[in-house]
């Protein structure tokens, strides 16, 4: 026969799993009513650069799409400094409920970790990748008063010459250093970089001329590809580009180079599932759509798009890459 204190010892035990089993069930119903009514507050993507910019532009139009299908207010903000960290590190400690989202470059998110010693977020962890949409090819241009039209021609000329030489880029640990880096390193050459505040400074003076050369986005230097100001001699993807068809791809000579830039749209890490697979929906979708995905290959990029888990399989193949092109450029940590 069991005793009275062991009878009230199995009904507390049993008490406590009843209670804990209700607090699970509450907790997981509460997760499925949040993902079932997203969104029930305002969407804010938060862009790291200054307006204007391509990666700002394409969360303009992410925005005004979202904003008609979702029902809900989309607004974007941008947070630019410390290297894309600041932005970054405001949606990483943000409350998972995908109402904050980050639309970053590769800085946030391959680079950074690798140029910093310390950041407020670690990138590996901080957050789930939800849609990319698009792909930013580079481009190798010179100016045409340096004589070379092939990149044979340039990478002989450069070590044929007692000098180094120089080329632009948007800024220290932007995609613009660390593919000229790559690029010197895979053909053996002493190249020195010169940065700039962004791409359009450094553009600007390797069009008049001041500095030989540069690999940046194809964007904002495709008119002067057109104009015959600068001359396009290689592209930073492993096919040929339709709007430069022309144009061979450096891999072509440097076997495996590979170096774009890209735009991926994440969320905090534990970000509901449901919530993630409903803004990667509304990303692919949109950037498939005729006008969106002509105004994206207008900036010079590829519409991409994708599920979540494309993205994120994306990203993981993305940091070696990054990683070596870091090393290349030799970037003491900060």
């Amino acid at each position: 026969m069991i005793s009275l204190g062991k009878q009230r010892g199995c009904i507390r035990k049993i008490s406590r799993n009843v209670a804990a089993g209700l607090i699970t069930a509450l907790l997981c119903a509460s997760t499925q009513v949040r993902a079932n009514d997203f969104p029930n507050k305002p969407i804010q993507i938060i862009v790291p650069f200054a307006a204007g910019g391509n990666t700002d532009i394409f969360a303009r139009l992410l925005a005004e799409k979202m904003q008609s299908s979702l029902k809900q207010t989309v607004i974007v903000t941008n947070k630019a400094g410390a290297g894309t960290n600041i932005g970054a590190a405001e949606v990483a400690s943000s409350e998972p409920d995908g109402t904050k989202l980050l639309l970053n470059a590769p800085a946030s998110f391959v680079i950074n970790q690798f140029i910093f010693n310390h950041l407020a977020y670690d990138p590996d962890t901080a957050f789930a990748p939800v849609c990319l949409p698009a792909r930013v090819p580079n481009v190798l241009v010179v100016h045409p008063t340096l004589g070379v039209k092939t990149i044979q021609e340039l990478i002989a000329k450069i070590k044929a010459s007692p000098e180094t030489y120089q080329y632009a880029t948007a800024g220290i640990g932007a995609t613009s250093h660390l593919s000229g880096a790559l690029f010197g390193e895979m053909a053996g050459l002493k190249l020195t970089p010169i940065p700039y505040k962004g791409t359009s400074q450094s553009v600007t003076d390797v069009v008049a001329g001041r500095v030989p050369f540069t690999i940046d986005n194809l964007g904002p230097i495709l008119p002067f590809i057109k104009s015959g100001h600068l001359i396009a001699l290689g592209v930073s993807t492993k096919e040929r580009l339709d709007v430069l068809p022309d144009v061979p791809t450096i891999d072509s000579v440097l076997k495996g180079y590979e170096l774009s830039g890209w735009n991926m749209l994440a969320v905090p890490a534990k970000t509901p599932s449901d919530i993630i697979r409903v803004l990667s929906r509304e990303c692919d979708r949109i950037v498939k759509l005729p006008e969106i995905a002509d105004r994206i290959k207008e900036l010079g990029a590829t519409p991409v798009g994708g599920t979540a888990e494309d993205t994120a399989a994306f990203l993981k193949s993305e940091r070696p890459r990054w990683e070596a092109a870091v090393k290349a450029a030799n970037i003491p940590k900060q």
